[in-house]
């Protein structure tokens, strides 16, 4: 029992102490304002609406974020085996303004970080999340703790595919340089190098 506990207890000491270090594009062309939003333990991203307005979008374990089931033993077998997963939107045409975000985020905001991004980018990224929305066949199900409407994802949800690593991937899709492993949601901004 020793021996097979000592290795993920070494893996959750190490990912504790790991950040995600942002870098965004160094003159991004037609640049628009994105913002990672960490509530703590995890993140979500927002977007800007073509038509005006704002949209966030937050991944995690159906489980946890959807059905409401947060003791310990749901946890840990989210951590450590394959689980579903869901896919979170709100969107929100009426916030224009970064001192509204707190509107957005029910559960609560420990730090927001404004970022830069090409706005093909994150056109890009939008229609490849909604895309979620409309697929499937499946009604979204809707979430009043954290004002999200979910669909199930079709990758599943564990330690090496939560929350905070789907966040980090999305960013990198946007142009934006993370290196380190956020997986607590320790995020760090870092000023973009020198040209």
């Amino acid at each position: 029992m020793r021996s097979v506990a000592l290795p993920w207890l070494l893996a959750v000491l190490l990912l504790s102490g790991c950040a995600g270090r942002l870098s965004p594009p160094v003159a991004p062309v037609d640049p628009v304002e994105v913002y990672l939003l960490d509530h703590g333990r995890h993140a979500s991203l927002v977007l800007p609406l073509a038509r005006g307005g704002m949209v966030r979008y937050s991944y995690g374990e159906w489980g946890w974020y959807v059905e409401g089931r947060r003791h310990l033993l749901a946890g840990v077998a989210a951590l450590l085996w394959p689980t579903a997963s869901g896919l979170g939107r709100g969107l929100h045409e009426e916030i224009d303004s970064p001192a509204q975000l707190h509107r957005l985020a029910p559960e609560g905001l420990a730090r927001v970080y404004p970022l830069q991004a090409e706005s093909d980018r994150v056109a890009a990224l939008r229609r490849r999340l909604d895309a979620h929305f409309r697929e499937g066949g499946v009604a979204p199900t809707y979430s009043a703790e954290f004002d999200l409407e979910f669909v199930p994802y079709p990758r599943a949800y564990w330690l090496t595919h939560q929350s905070n690593l789907v966040t980090a991937q999305w960013l990198r899709r946007l142009g934006i340089e993370v290196r380190g492993i956020p997986w607590l949601s320790n995020w760090r901004l870092e000023a973009p190098p020198a040209p």
